[in-house]
């Protein structure tokens, strides 16, 4: 069963851009689905709306001041445009691509391209002039059409090209279908019935449907988002699924990444990276990435920068070795970056980074503006303690909007001395609402949410707990990483084995990793 990619990988890039295509091929994707324009000047682009509004910053990152249709603008007019800091301040300066660099990518993989059938609704000197423009690309290339007269006459000037087809299917459809394309040149759309196609007309997937349209050409089911959905069409015998991103082709089962371990280089731990190194050879970790500990508040009193750049040149010497050894990312976890802002966009300029963390370790909350970890919340009343923790979720919402990172590291942390040192039996489901504003955002954002093992010891629960991880997953989260938060090589991948179990039960089916500042899947 092949994985289509929509828009490409569009809910960790931004979609219809090189990096959501790009991120389609490394993942293994077999096909793309993209959207054409045309602009004033007749240059085929990427983008799935009429006007650039939803997907276009001014070059201050501020909303467009008008509405701007693409067909009014032309392209060298189109790429004064930010495309990407929509959807990440990471993706910023991200510009609109022509549609043949995408094609010459795709090409280059062997990745077939699905064009969605907006195209069918062009002028038609723009139409003819766009089937003409796809010739070079047939063997990659694939139109999709929901009129029978579009497809025969696509046919007819692209002999040889594979079709999809995704308009309402009916006995005289698919005999009309039937005479104009054999079997192996035709896929045929059905649409899953879930919360992303509730707004189709056409008929849904049904064992029955499924049935009629593979005697006349390959199944496409559309479009899901969760494995149970996945599992459904493939009963239905789909030969290929249509994804925004959350369901990933299958990538090194068993695979174990630990994302978050500290070494010498953080100032409270005294590990060498290569004695954590072998710990995680030893528990049969194959990735792990070395983030030490960035505080800025710390900024004046010792040297808070060249410690992480050693740190990476560590993790480079000893990916040379070659000896089979886990591959050592280079990363940091940078705590209330907010605090000062230049402090930390230099920081994130010393290497070029595998992943980013970011944590908040510090609140803003009077006379206890210190490490939570060192703060006694025994001594404190119930009220307090509890606007501490409200405070501490302000501080992560104010990361969220100004840091720019790649992972969400231990949600929850200060309850593992709240309630795990102290025993004040502080309920989370008080914050209820603030952590599902916090889970929304990292959704929307691409960001991945740390499953934190180092809790477990004391909270028998993760951070952020197993409840809160179901949440995630009921909200469409998927991007989760392991993270032991080892200070010493004895903790390396710690109760990695529980957390998989609970996020098996919960419905998870991948973990992720990332290189390069990009998520890769696991299979788990």
């Amino acid at each position: 069963m092949i994985f289509q990619a929509h828009k490409g990988v569009s809910t960790e890039y931004p979609e219809n851009t090189m990096p959501a295509i790009a991120a389609a091929i490394e993942q293994g994707y077999g096909s793309i689905e993209l959207d054409v324009s045309v602009t004033k000047d007749l240059q085929f682009v990427l983008l799935h709306d009429g006007t650039i509004n939803r997907t276009a910053r001014m070059e201050n990152g501020e909303s467009l001041p008008e509405t701007v249709p693409i067909g009014d603008i032309t392209y060298d007019e189109a790429l004064r445009y930010d495309f990407g800091s929509w959807f990440s301040r990471k993706f910023k300066g991200t510009r609109i691509p022509l549609f043949a660099e995408a094609l010459r990518l795709a090409q280059h993989s062997g990745t077939r391209v699905k064009i969605d059938n907006k195209y069918q609704n062009f002028p038609e000197e723009q139409k003819a002039a766009f089937l003409d423009f796809l010739r070079p690309y047939a063997d990659i290339a694939c139109l999709t059409c929901s009129r029978t007269e579009e497809l025969e006459r696509a046919c007819a000037l692209l002999p040889g090209m594979h079709f999809h087809y995704d308009g309402p299917v009916n006995a005289e459809t698919l005999h009309r279908l039937g005479e104009l394309l054999p079997k192996e040149q035709l896929t045929i759309w059905l649409p899953h019935k879930n919360p992303n196609t509730a707004w189709v007309t056409v008929d849904f997937a049904s064992p029955e449907a499924a049935a009629r349209v593979k005697q006349y050409g390959s199944l496409g089911v559309w479009i899901l988002s969760k494995y149970d959905q996945l599992d459904e069409a493939e009963a239905l015998g789909a030969d290929i699924i249509e994804t925004n991103g959350q369901l990933k082709p299958p990538a090194d089962t068993g695979v174990i990444a630990d994302m978050h371990t500290h070494s010498e280089h953080s100032h409270d731990s005294v590990c060498k990276i290569e004695d954590m190194r072998a710990a995680q050879r030893e528990k049969g970790t194959q990735i792990f990435a070395v983030t030490d500990h960035f505080d800025t508040d710390s900024r004046l009193a010792y040297d808070v920068f060249s410690p992480i750049a050693a740190a990476a040149k560590t993790a480079a010497a000893l990916n040379a070795r070659q000896d089979g050894g886990p591959l050592v990312l280079a990363g940091i976890e940078i705590s209330e970056g907010f605090w000062h802002p230049e402090v930390c966009r230099r920081a994130l300029t010393l290497t070029a980074y595998d992943v980013v963390i970011g944590s908040v370790h510090l609140v803003k909350y009077p006379q206890l503006s210190y490490a939570y970890s060192a703060i006694d919340f025994s001594k404190l009343d119930a009220g307090t303690t509890a606007r501490f923790m409200d405070a501490y979720f302000d501080d992560m919402l104010t990361m969220l909007d100004s840091l720019d990172f790649d992972i969400l590291a231990h949600l929850t942390c200060p309850v593992r001395y709240i309630n795990g040192k102290f025993g004040c039996g502080l309920s989370l489901d008080r914050y209820a609402e603030k952590i599902e504003v916090i889970l929304r955002r990292i959704i929307q954002s691409g960001i991945a949410l740390e499953v934190n093992t180092s809790s477990f010891a004391l909270l028998d629960d993760f951070m952020p707990t197993a409840k809160i991880l179901q949440k995630y997953y009921d909200l469409g989260g998927y991007l989760i990483t392991l993270g032991s938060d080892a200070h010493t090589a004895q903790n390396a991948s710690i109760h990695f084995d529980k957390a998989i179990q609970t996020l098996k039960a919960i419905g998870f089916r991948n973990i992720f990793y990332y290189k390069g500042r990009k998520p890769q899947p696991l299979s788990i």
